[in-house]
């Protein structure tokens, strides 16, 4: 018989069928075996013998496998190199990263490891080859990119080049935890609902994370970490959005209109505004582009007052119609980080403050209209519009959950004629719980005060000039301790301040390594453009004005650990107190050493508190002092009194306003109303009281809700069964969270955004009633 390669081979004078690995059938040809041979360049003479050989052994309905291995064996005898080439063209196939299907080369491995580890070819190649050895052993019809990646980190390790496995390891969420994630969703987030989008940014987020902790920080920090020593926050943006919160200026927009991509080369480009609807928009849209590149909340103060000149000449319900615009828009702008909102603050105030009346006010199309002190009236309406568009509630009556609405307090607060304004801000506070308050009054205060979302805080203490400290900037970035931890391992005192060293050291590294990632971020690779955007010959955010902070968690179980009391027996706190004051000191050590701006939070921890507590049972068993059960323990957070604990509101003010002036990084004071407390004429007494009387700087009135999804009934409390109708099942639970008021789940159901131990600390809650 003839053929192309004009051979001496003995073909098979009977038809024979050969089985492919897809299951497909198809006639057996010898001219593919003699060529695929000959493409790895087997000898030629010995690639017709073992054609020949091979021939001999048929039978119909034999598998390509088993052919592929007849072939590989008679030609290692002769030609292990040709062998072995043949076997990784024919026989071992790569699902690539490329999504393909490519024949595997061992020349892939040893370049790849020269490219991204940096290592010899000597070894890359040494490497290499030991791979190719384990492969041939196994009985895959396919390897996977990853697959063979874990092999080469294996190998590494064996050759104790744990430098280099650290570079070519890959990042990546095991198949079960993705499934997971699609069926069950997240726990750790109450902001964030149950979608595709979510779904995906989890998944991104694991992979990001594992790179912060891999590649971006050192082993000790990394390992401080997960062992929870100190817990690195929003470890998912470690490498892309290393910024935190952001303190916006509205007058920048007002002056020079918006650019949502910072350059206007994506995106329409708006000029400035004209009109106040258009005003309105744009502080929505400002908010929703900038959160695409920080990582954190953001606010705007002074922002009533900011916009009061777009108000004048309308009508107030003219104005109430603009402010339900764009509370609506924050609360329907379903487009960021994973399908949330923004994460959105509004700081009013009841007129203009004192020190802004002489300021030059910027109003339609960006123009010079006088001073601020000339809208006064203007200033009062929005925050009147804003208050009672809030009161209102949605189409369905449940409480607005954005913007959080922070009211300023000041001395001129009091004395003038806001009486009326005060008590329209605490029926929302009696109603919805929503409300919070920053106090100018107490000493450590200058002008500003201003926060942004569940605490952070900025204020005029950093240069004392209000615009350079408050605003275009924010917090960078935090860092939290555990204390608890340093409790149950200091034998004194003494001893706690050494481990505080230590852990503030960790912590000052790890912040110095974020704000190196931001200044890259925002001078070097262009991926944080509406930050980066030109204002007045200036970029818009100003880094080097932003905070640095020291967080800590669990004060309280670590005084009990030292002590066997806790933060609410005056001696215990003494220390507390003390402990607090290190770390600010500290902190204002490093300002005047390295001229930036380390600061001291409370740090919210609503996931941080419940993962403390977990790692510390599982490394101290009985002797970790937790609250919650099992499975869902928590410490208690910041520098707060225990929710359950049974000491009256006026005690819990007087312990905890004793840490407001040393956590100028953000702080706040929780008091949980019961039902004596719907009153608003009560909560504005008491809010007099606290500001005048007390150092608490930033506080909120909370109180849990429940809504009838059925009958769009709203109730006080936490209630299984719905009044009205008598529903169970559809009845949605709504409290404040660690800053800001979210949705619990519904009453019989584990769905929702809240984990174990934040659901655990909201049963245990105690609620203060008129006293």
């Amino acid at each position: 018989m003839e053929n192309k390669f004009k051979t001496g081979v003995v073909t098979p004078k009977v038809k024979l069928t050969v089985v492919k690995n897809s299951g497909v059938v198809e006639k057996f040809t010898y001219e593919k075996l003699l060529k695929s041979l000959v493409m790895v360049e087997a000898p030629f003479f010995e690639c017709e013998k073992i054609v020949s050989d091979v021939v001999g052994s048929l039978y119909d309905g034999i598998t390509t496998k088993e052919i592929k291995k007849m072939v590989y064996e008679d030609l290692e005898v002769v030609d292990p190199e040709a062998a072995n080439k043949y076997l990784a063209k024919v026989t071992l196939k790569v699902r690539t990263s490329r999504d393909k299907i490519e024949p595997f080369d061992l020349s892939r491995i040893a370049n790849t490891l020269i490219e991204e580890t940096g290592a010899s070819q000597e070894t890359a190649f040494q490497i290499a080859s030991d791979v190719w050895k384990e492969l041939k052993k196994l009985d895959v019809e396919y390897l996977t990119a990853p697959m063979i990646r874990e092999i080469v980190n294996t190998k590494l390790v064996e050759y104790g080049l744990e430098d280099l496995r650290s570079k070519y390891t890959r990042l990546g969420i095991p198949v079960y935890n993705i499934t997971n994630l699609i069926e069950n969703g997240n726990r750790s987030n109450a902001n964030m609902m149950h979608n595709p989008e979510t779904i995906h940014k989890y998944v991104a987020d694991e992979a990001l994370k594992q790179y912060a902790l891999l590649h971006m920080l050192p082993t000790k920090l990394a390992d401080a970490h997960m062992s929870g020593d100190i817990h690195i926050h929003d470890l998912e943006y470690f490498a892309s959005r290393p910024l935190n919160c952001l303190q916006h200026d509205i007058r920048s927009f007002i002056k020079y209109g918006l650019k949502v991509d910072g350059s206007g080369d994506h995106t329409s480009v708006a000029s400035a505004p004209s009109h106040m609807e258009t005003l309105m928009n744009h502080t929505g849209e400002v908010m929703l582009a900038a959160q695409q590149n920080m990582s954190g909340g953001q606010a705007m103060s002074l922002w009533n007052v900011f916009v009061a000149p777009f108000a004048r000449g309308r009508s107030y319900e003219e104005v109430k119609q603009c402010v339900q615009m764009l509370i609506y828009n924050l609360n329907m702008a379903y487009a960021a980080r994973g399908s949330q909102v923004p994460f959105t603050s509004m700081q009013l105030e009841f007129g203009v403050p004192d020190f802004l009346k002489d300021v030059t006010a910027y109003g339609p199309n960006g123009l010079n209209v006088g001073t601020y002190g000339d809208f006064e009236e203007e200033t009062r309406m929005i925050e009147r519009a804003f208050t009672e568009m809030l009161l209102k509630g949605d189409a369905e009556g449940k409480p607005h959950l954005f913007p959080n609405t922070i009211y300023t307090l000041r001395p001129e607060t009091y004395k003038g004629d806001y009486e009326e304004d005060l008590r329209l801000v605490h029926e929302l506070s009696a109603k919805y719980g929503s409300s919070y308050f920053v106090n100018m009054f107490p000493d450590y205060r200058g002008n500003m005060a201003n926060y942004m979302g569940c605490r952070t805080q900025l204020q005029d203490n950093w240069t004392g000039d209000w615009e350079t400290d408050c605003l275009r900037t924010g917090n960078l970035a935090y860092c939290t301790m555990n204390l608890p931890r340093m409790g149950y391992t200091s034998k004194d005192e003494d001893e706690v301040f050494e481990q505080l060293d230590d852990k503030m050291k960790m912590v000052e590294e790890v912040l110095m390594i974020r704000r190196q990632q931001g200044l890259h971020a925002l001078n070097d690779w262009n991926i944080l453009p509406f930050l980066t955007q030109d204002y007045e010959d200036d970029t818009y955010y100003h880094i080097n004005n932003a905070t640095l902070s020291f967080g800590f968690n669990g004060l309280n179980e670590m005084l009990l650990a030292l002590f066997g009391a806790g933060i609410e027996d005056k001696d215990s706190n003494k220390f507390g107190v003390k402990v607090v004051k290190y770390i600010n000191d500290h902190a204002h050590d490093l300002q005047e050493e390295t001229g930036l701006r380390w600061s001291t939070i409370q740090t919210p921890a609503e996931s941080t508190a419940y993962r403390f507590a977990s790692l510390d049972h599982e490394m101290f068993g009985d002797k970790a002092i937790l609250n919650g059960t099992q499975g869902a323990y928590y410490y208690t957070n910041s520098s707060h009194v225990p929710v359950d604990t049974d000491v009256s509101l006026v005690s819990k003010i007087k312990t905890e306003e004793q840490y407001h002036r040393y956590t100028p990084g953000g702080h706040i004071f929780h008091a949980f109303m019961g039902e004596s407390y719907s009153d608003p004429d009560s909560l504005m007494s008491l809010t007099e009281k606290i500001a005048k009387n007390s150092d608490i700087g930033f506080w909120a009135y909370s109180s849990a809700l429940s809504f009838c999804l059925k009958c769009k009934t709203l109730m006080k409390g936490l209630n299984n069964k719905c009044p009205t109708c008598g529903e169970t099942d559809e009845v949605e639970w709504y409290d404040r969270i660690t800053g800001y008021v979210q949705q619990v789940g519904h009453a019989k159901s584990s769905n929702g955004g809240w984990n174990a131990g934040k659901k655990q600390e909201l049963m245990d809650r105690r609620r203060f009633e008129n006293e």
